[in-house]
């Protein structure tokens, strides 16, 4: 085989995926660390669609046209969506950039566009570390009672046993501190093994030491590092070793005698503060999962230049709207919105002052309407307005002042002020009517306005009405 083609099939095969995914987790320590390699976000990131971002701006281009888009270059596309997850934004640029230079199969993609599930595996992720860090403090804290405690019980040996088991877990925080999630869980779970089981050894079965072994295996099936198959192996090992434990253990000689009553308080001690670690991993682990689910909602259905509704959440208003109207028939207006000479704006002054341009109209409308009224970016330079309850009498003037307010922003360019100006296009949905149909219409008005020297609100003629 020729070099040439040996090299694209092995940039192209399961080998070079492989090699380029280690490579990544290599140079990268302060990213996502072993998450991206595991299986539900590579098929998460074979979903993401090739297609090219609304309105044209921020597009990423492949290094060269012989690059295939494959499941790498998708997952670079976490690259701008990881800022609330990952303080170290210009570390991912950098990787990123090295990765895509340096591999052929690590092509840029052409749109910053993430699959949910990508990013809900990322997030999830980083509320697994949350917890692990949180579990550390809690561990530290405890055991330095622990050392205490046998300090003056006598028991010195399991004294400096918590005095290392302390060091550990700030090992462990280091660790989860430089996002390698794995390692920081491996070194918790060799400590509570290890203390749990000198502990049962030195001063019995009776003082509860056993308890902190159950703590270890919630947590340890709710990682995202590793796979299931091995997490129900570690879970099952766990569970026969702590029946063995029990086994051998629950009758035998301790090295050190403790007072019945001295065992029993710390039997209940270890069995309360099992019982409070687990609650409390478990509430903070829920709130962080419904942190990061309102993050996905929102990432989901807001446009991310503007603020604004998304396409997709507009969509989903104006179907319960439609519900809404069938089930009690009012009047609702369409309004769409178009910013003049938005691509001239664009290519005389650059994106930026065209990003300017839309968020600027993008507060006017915001600002411009009632807290009912949907206000959503459509597409590109466009945006679509409804406005329930409200006649096309009504809404008119609220297009007119909207229009006007349009018109008198100023942007500085070139040492100039810059006017913009926009067209908009009004008209009322029908009584059953499909809102897609009054769209076309308001599209159909905001078309005409183009042609008769933009600037101004065109009204549509809408179906007959028959209000309630």
């Amino acid at each position: 085989m020729p070099l040439s083609n040996w090299k694209s099939s092995f940039s192209r095969g399961w080998i070079g995926r492989v090699c380029g995914a280690a490579w990544l987790m290599s140079v990268s320590p302060r990213v996502i660390t072993m998450d991206c390699t595991r299986p539900h976000l590579i098929r998460a990131a074979k979903a993401v669609p090739d297609r090219p971002s609304l309105g044209g701006h921020h597009r990423h281009t492949p290094k060269s046209p012989s690059q295939t888009p494959g499941w790498p270059m998708r997952l670079l596309a976490v690259r701008d969506r990881c800022a609330p997850i990952v303080t170290n934004r210009a570390q991912i640029r950098g990787w990123t950039d090295k990765a895509a230079a340096m591999l052929p199969c690590m092509a840029r993609p052409p749109n910053d566009e993430l699959a949910p599930a990508l990013l809900k595996g990322l997030v999830a992720s980083q509320s697994f570390k949350m917890v692990l860090s949180s579990a550390c403090l809690l561990a530290g804290v405890t055991h330095i009672a622990f050392a205490v405690l046998f300090y003056q019980s006598q028991v010195v040996a399991m004294s400096w046993v918590n005095v290392g088991s302390v060091l550990t877990y700030v090992l462990a925080a280091a660790l989860l501190r430089r996002d390698q999630v794995a390692a920081g869980m491996f070194v918790m779970i060799f400590e509570v093994a290890a203390h749990a089981i000198l502990a049962v050894i030195t001063v019995g079965w009776e003082s509860g030491f056993h308890y902190y072994l159950l703590i270890v295996i919630p947590v340890f099936l709710a990682n995202q590092v590793n796979k299931w198959p091995f997490k129900i192996a570690f879970a099952t090992t766990l569970t026969v070793s702590y029946v063995a434990l029990d086994w051998y253990l629950r009758k035998a000689t301790p090295m050190f005698e403790m007072s019945a009553t001295t065992l029993a308080y710390l039997h209940r001690f270890n069995l309360v503060t099992t019982i409070a670690i687990l609650s409390g991993l478990t509430v903070l682990y829920v709130h962080l999962i419904t942190q990061a689910e309102a993050r996905l909602h929102e990432l989901a259905t807001t446009d991310s230049l503007t603020g604004l509704m998304n396409r997709r959440c507009m969509l989903d208003a104006l179907a319960r709207e439609q519900a809404l109207r069938q089930r009690k028939p009012h009047p609702s207006t369409v309004l769409l919105v178009d910013i003049d000479h938005f691509k001239k704006l664009n290519d005389t002054f650059g994106h930026n002052m065209g990003d300017w341009a839309l968020k600027a109209v993008a507060e006017v409308l915001k600002n411009g309407v009632r807290e009912m009224d949907f206000v959503a970016r459509w597409g590109g330079e466009e945006f679509l307005i409804v406005l329930p309850h409200a006649s096309i009498e009504g809404a008119r003037p609220v297009a007119e002042r909207l229009r006007l307010s349009i018109s008198e922003l100023r942007f500085p360019a070139n040492d100039h002020p810059l006017r913009v100006s926009a067209t908009l296009g009004l008209t009322e949905m029908g009584i059953g009517e499909e809102a897609d149909q009054a769209i076309q219409r308001a599209d159909a008005a905001l078309y005409k306005g183009k042609s008769e020297g933009r600037n101004q609100v065109v009204v549509s003629s809408a179906p007959v009405l028959q209000h309630a």
